[in-house]
């Protein structure tokens, strides 16, 4: 039976308060007894991820790809179980989002094997339009998730980012890479 609001509640304020009073005994000290147990059930399995994935690349590029998707699985918790605002919160959705980036770059180059997958992304982008893979409307999507992917070269960042990725951020790239992904399910199959 599902839990009532209130119970809800309750068990987000004693699960809060019981890692404040680890976080107040132990600050930064890194210390095995008081490591806690992530919630299972949140990150997902290989097998349960490689079936949402497209048939392309080789067995080992769908795995490392499924490791990217846990990756993001951790990410997604922080973001919609935690209170984290301002420059750490900012900090994961840009991780995020370079996951995401890294992973379309993928899809992009494999699917079009034999039609320029050595590219520039933008390039492949446009041939996938062409193709008639995606429309316009994706690939300028998808065209915003590699610039913000190309913006983890630190030595290239001109400005602050504090606060500059939000969660609207993190749920247009994550909409972004699954139209990719379903449109290259379509026309190559589920892994």
């Amino acid at each position: 039976m599902p839990l009532t609001t209130a119970q809800l509640e309750g068990l987000v304020d004693t699960a809060s308060r019981a890692l404040q009073g680890i976080q107040d005994e132990c600050g930064r000290e890194r210390r095995p007894d008081a490591r806690v147990r992530f919630p299972r059930g949140f990150i997902r399995t290989v097998p349960a991820l490689r079936a949402t994935l497209p048939r392309i690349g080789t067995r080992v590029q769908r795995s490392n790809a499924c490791y990217l998707l846990m990756k993001l699985d951790v990410s997604r918790w922080m973001i919609v179980r935690t209170d984290l605002w301002g420059a750490p919160l900012s900090m994961i959705i840009k991780d995020g989002i370079f996951v995401i980036g890294s992973l379309c770059e993928w899809m992009t180059k494999e699917a079009l094997r034999g039609h320029g997958a050595a590219n520039r992304f933008t390039t492949k982008t446009a041939k996938l339009v062409e193709l008639e893979v995606i429309n316009e409307e994706l690939k300028q999507e998808l065209d915003w998730v590699w610039g913000i992917r190309c913006a983890a070269h630190f030595g290239e960042v001109t400005s602050l980012e504090h606060e500059l990725y939000t969660r609207p951020s993190w749920d247009r790239a994550i909409l972004a890479g699954r139209a990719l992904r379903d449109r290259l399910i379509a026309i190559h199959g589920p892994a």
